[in-house]
C-alpha cells in the first residue's frame, strides 16, 4: 500500500515516536549526567584545591617561621656589649650568617632611630616591620623587588636587655627568589592555567604567583573578584568565582599564620570540568549510532510485524477497486493483527451474505419468493436466445386470478397473502426445474416453459389446463373453504421476439380468456 503522505504511515509514525523517545532519553541523560558530574567534579576539585592551598600555606608559613625564629634566637643571644662595638658586632653577625645562611642578603642591627649599630648608615624607619619591632614585636615587612630583580622580604625582631627593654632592632632580608620559594610555587600549577597565589591583605599585593607577571602587583579593587573580596576580609574555604580576567575559577583559600597572608589555589572551571565535556561528547557520539541501530531494528521488527496487516490492507484496497474478487484474507499469526484480519473476514462474510440477500430481494417477490419481473425478463431473454440457436419455441403463460379482489375484501389482506403463497406453491409444483414461475403483479403470474417433449402448442395448452385445475382446488382461509379461478393467456415465440413483445402478446391473450369466461385460456402467436 502506497501512502501519499509519509505522516499517514503507521511505521513512519512509530519510527518518529521512537526517534523522539531516543532524543528525549538522550537529552535527559545528557542533562542529568552533566549536572551530576559537574557538581561532583566541582566538589572534588574544590577538595583538591583546598588540600593544595593548605599544603602551600604550611610550606610558606614554615619558611617564614624558620627565618623569624632564627632572627629571634640571634636577638636573644646577641651580647649587649657588642652593640657599642660596631666592628665586633659586624663580625658576630657575619659569623652567624655563615653558620646559617637563611638571610643571604645579610643582617643589620639598628637603634630605634634607624642608625646602624653594625656600621655606618641610616635605615628607613617607616617600614611596618621596623615600627613593629620597635614596639617589641617580631614582624614582616612589605615584599618588594630588589635591584637584582629578585623578590625580597624584610623582617625585624627586637633586641632586649636584661630588663626586657628594647635596646636595638635586628633586621634581615630574605631573598624569596634565591631561596627557591617562588620556584616551588611556580611548580604548583594545576591544569594549563591554574596555579598558586600568595596574597598579603595588609599590603594589598600578590606576594608570589605561579604566573610570574603577577608577583608584587596590586590586588584587584573590590567588586572585581567577589571570592577574593571575601578572602581579604577573613574568609577561608573554597568556592567558584570569576577572576579579574573574566575567567571562571574554582579557588581554595588557606591562611599563612606567621604573616597574615593567605594562599589561593585556583584552577579554571573549563579545565577542571573538562571531563564533563568529554563525557558529553562521548554520550553524543555513542548514542547516535546506538539510536540509529535501535531505530533500524525497530523498523525491521515493525515491518515484519505489520507485513500481514499491510498485505491485508492492500488486498482489501484492491477488492474495493474491483481488481480482486471479494474473498477472506489469510490469517498469518494469531495476534492482534490476526484478530483484526479475522474480524475483517467475518465482516466480509456478513457483507457477502447481505449482498446475496439483497441480490435475492432484487430478483424475487418478497411475498411468494418467486422470481419477479426483473429476473423473469433475464430468463426470458436467455430462453429466447436458446430457442433461436436450437430452433425451439418458448411458451409464456400469463395468469390473472379470477375473484381475488372479492377474496381479499372478504377475508382480509392476510388471507389474500396466504392465498397468493398457496397458489405460488401449487404452480411451482406443476413446472419443471428448467421452467420459471414468476409473480409480476398483485394477482398476476407468468409461467415460462421451453423444450417441450411434444408439440409446443399442445404442451402449452396442457400446462395451462393443469394450472387451471390446480388453482381451482379449494383454499383453506379463515376456517372456511373458498375457490377462485384463473384466466390464462398463452404466447409462443421462436427467439425472434423480444421479451416485452412476448409478454404483451400473452397479456392480450389473457384478456381474451377473461372475456370468454373465467377459468379458461386463450393462445395468441407472438406476432399478433
Amino acid at each position: 500500500m502506497n501512502f501519499r503522505k509519509p505522516a499517514n504511515s503507521l511505521v513512519v509514525r512509530l519510527l518518529v515516536m521512537g526517534l523522539l523517545m531516543a532524543i528525549v532519553g538522550t537529552a535527559t541523560s545528557y542533562i542529568q549526567l552533566s549536572r551530576f558530574l559537574r557538581e561532583d567534579l566541582t566538589q572534588s576539585v574544590a577538595v583538591q584545591q583546598t588540600a593544595l592551598a593548605a599544603y602551600v600555606a604550611r610550606d610558606v608559613d614554615n619558611y617564614l617561621g624558620e627565618r623569624l625564629s632564627f632572627l629571634e634566637r640571634l636577638a636573644a643571644t646577641l651580647p649587649p656589649e657588642r652593640l657599642a662595638q660596631p666592628e665586633r658586632l659586624r663580625a658576630w653577625l657575619q659569623e652567624r650568617s655563615t653558620l646559617s645562611p637563611v638571610f643571604p642578603l645579610g643582617l643589620k642591627v639598628a637603634d630605634a632611630t634607624g642608625k646602624r649599630l653594625d656600621g655606618d648608615g641610616q635605615l628607613v624607619t617607616d617600614g611596618s616591620e621596623y615600627m613593629a619591632a620597635r614596639e617589641g614585636r617580631s614582624a614582616l615587612g612589605r615584599p618588594q623587588a630588589a635591584p637584582s630583580g629578585h623578590s625580597v622580604l624584610p623582617m625585624a625582631v627586637p633586641v632586649r636587655n636584661a630588663a626586657g627593654q628594647v635596646t636595638a632592632l635586628l633586621l634581615g632580608t630574605a631573598d624569596l627568589s634565591a631561596d627557591g620559594l617562588l620556584d616551588h610555587l611556580q611548580r604548583g600549577r594545576v591544569g594549563q592555567d591554574g596555579g598558586i597565589l600568595v596574597v598579603s591583605p595588609r599590603d594589598r599585593i600578590f606576594v608570589a604567583s605561579t604566573d610570574v607577571s603577577m608577583s608584587l602587583t596590586p590586588t584587584p579593587p573590590e567588586g572585581v573578584n567577589l571570592l577574593h573580596d571575601r578572602a581579604m576580609t577573613g574568609f577561608r574555604g573554597s568556592g567558584t568565582t570569576r577572576n579579574a580576567k573574566g575567567i571562571d575559577e574554582i579557588s581554595a583559600i588557606a591562611s599563612v599564620p606567621n604573616s597574615g597572608w593567605f594562599v589561593v589555589a585556583r584552577v579554571p572551571v573549563a579545565q577542571a570540568l573538562a571531563p564533563v565535556g568529554r563525557m558529553q561528547t562521548f554520550i553524543l557520539q555513542q548514542r547516535a549510532p546506538a539510536v540509529i541501530s535501535v531505530l533500524v531494528v525497530i523498523g525491521l521488527i515493525m515491518a515484519w510485524l505489520l507485513r500481514p496487516l499491510l498485505r491485508a490492507a492492500d488486498q482489501a484496497d484492491r477488492m474495493t477497486r474491483g481488481e480482486l474478487a471479494l474473498a477472506p484474507l489469510r490469517v498469518v499469526r494469531n495476534d492482534e493483527i490476526g484478530h483484526l484480519t479475522q474480524a475483517f473476514n467475518r465482516l466480509l462474510a456478513k457483507l457477502l451474505d447481505n449482498q446475496q440477500a439483497l441480490a435475492h430481494l432484487a430478483h424475487h417477490d418478497t411475498l411468494t419468493d418467486l422470481p419477479n419481473r426483473k429476473l423473469l425478463d433475464e430468463r426470458l431473454q436467455q430462453a429466447l436466445l436458446r430457442a433461436r440457436r436450437h430452433a425451439h419455441q418458448v411458451a409464456v403463460l400469463y395468469l390473472d386470478l379470477d375473484g381475488f379482489k372479492t377474496l381479499n375484501d372478504t377475508f382480509g389482506h392476510e388471507a389474500g397473502d396466504k392465498a397468493l403463497r398457496e397458489i405460488a406453491h401449487r404452480l411451482q409444483a406443476l413446472v419443471r426445474q428448467t421452467d420459471t414461475v414468476a409473480r409480476i403483479g398483485g394477482d398476476e403470474f407468468v409461467l415460462l416453459a421451453a423444450d417441450f417433449a411434444e408439440a409446443p402448442e399442445q404442451g402449452a395448452l396442457t400446462l395451462a389446463q393443469r394450472c387451471i385445475d390446480a388453482i381451482a382446488q379449494p383454499l383453506q382461509l379463515a376456517h372456511s373453504e373458498t375457490v377462485i379461478g384463473v384466466s390464462i393467456g398463452i404466447a409462443l415465440g421462436n427467439g425472434n421476439e423480444t421479451p416485452q413483445d412476448l409478454l404483451a402478446a400473452a397479456d392480450k391473450a389473457m384478456y381474451r380468456a377473461k372475456q370468454s369466461g373465467r377459468s379458461s385460456y386463450a393462445m395468441t402467436p407472438a406476432s399478433s
